[in-house]
């Protein structure tokens, strides 16, 4: 799937997760943006390409489990070429920004 086609936020899957609970998933929520925002700095911040790589599987973990698509295909892509040097890691904070920005309206 090319991340074109890949939604910001499956929202189905976290109502999955929560079981449809509005209150569990406004909870879900509060944890993956603080959760997220603390491993990307760990990803941004990691000293070699074994933890930056740790850190990722992380991240996509916590993506998938929550329902960020568009943030899991994006750390998985950037996974993949961490093993060859330091990818550039531009497009993975935007993903963070773009999934943070759209949770942010959808809860209005």
């Amino acid at each position: 799937m090319q991340s074109a086609d890949v939604p910001v936020f499956d929202s189905a899957q976290l109502a999955r997760r929560t079981n449809g609970d509005p209150n569990m998933q406004v909870e879900v929520l509060a944890l993956f943006a603080a959760e997220a925002e603390r491993l990307l700095r760990q990803v941004e911040d990691a000293a070699d390409a074994e933890v930056r790589g740790e850190r990722l599987r992380a991240l996509i973990a916590l993506a998938r489990t929550t329902g960020a698509a568009m943030l899991a295909e994006q750390a998985r892509s950037l996974e993949a070429k961490v093993a060859v040097g330091e990818p550039d890691l531009t497009p993975l904070r935007e993903a963070v920004e773009r999934t943070l920005s759209y949770m942010q309206h959808a809860r209005r």
